[in-house]
């Protein structure tokens, strides 16, 4: 999946902290256009009857990644965050060491959509 929307600033998908990610996706999904991002995926997803998932901020993505093993099914890859580092890129999680990096949206990586709990 692509970014938060490439070439675009949005206002209200800033946010870092835990507790962020549903704003930020609702931003997202609000102001940009292209069909296929990261946000747009987390948001429209459906499972075991729950659609009120979101794309995680750049800090519950880090908590994410600090509960990796439990939780279960990540790559050892890049995964996009829905907090935006500027109108070009976004932050993401890299799931093989930690570190946590901004990209250019119009990279392709993988997206875990989650729920709050």
């Amino acid at each position: 999946m692509h970014g938060v929307g490439y070439g675009t600033s949005i206002s209200g998908a800033q946010g870092t902290a835990v507790g962020t990610g549903p704003a930020n996706t609702a931003a997202i999904v609000a102001a940009c256009s292209e069909a296929n991002t990261a946000a747009k995926m987390a948001d429209a997803y459906t499972l075991n009857g729950y659609s009120d998932w979101f794309l995680p901020s750049k800090d519950e993505l880090n908590l994410l990644y600090a509960q990796k093993t439990g939780v279960g099914g990540f790559a050892n890859n890049d995964y996009w965050s829905s907090t935006e580092y500027d109108a070009n890129g976004a932050w993401t999680q890299n799931f093989d060491g930690g570190s946590q990096d901004y990209n250019s949206e119009d990279f392709t990586l993988p997206v875990r959509a989650v729920r709050a709990f």
